[in-house]
């Protein structure tokens, strides 16, 4: 019985989400999650502002992934308007990363989240179930 309890206690501790940091709360940042938030607003509406496009998707990507109980991050939110919010963050905050602006975004968002997919036909980067053959 000990080891049974030894043995979900270790599979809880895997399975429950821990921050992905050091002891000191740091953590490497790729990419142009680095570039300043004053980098990103020179960037705002140009072509250039693709790459901070393409980081954003990937980041709320993979935060959608890991949060608990999060389909969509930015509830119902488009792309341009995080964007938008970004853009504005930054103007205030011209020191912070890009990276953190998006921290600040996922922060204001909480509220809004949507925690499951807002119609069940809705499967996004899932393939349809197989189709279950019937007995005739």
């Amino acid at each position: 019985m000990r080891a049974l309890a030894v043995c979900a206690l270790g599979l809880s501790v895997v399975a429950a989400p821990t921050p992905a940091a050091d002891a000191a709360g740091n953590y490497a940042v790729w990419g142009v999650g680095q570039a300043s938030c004053n980098q990103f607003v020179a960037a705002y509406g140009q072509a250039t502002a693709q790459d901070y496009k393409s980081y954003l998707a990937g980041y709320l990507t993979a935060y959608n992934t890991v949060a608990h109980l999060t389909y969509q991050a930015t509830g119902k939110n488009t792309a341009t308007d995080n964007l938008k919010f970004l853009h504005d963050h930054c103007v205030g905050h011209r020191m912070d990363s890009f990276e953190r602006a998006i921290q600040a975004l996922l922060a204001n968002k909480e509220a809004q989240r949507q925690q499951g997919a807002a119609t069940q036909s809705n499967n996004w980067g899932r393939p349809p179930a197989p189709v279950q053959p019937t007995d005739n």
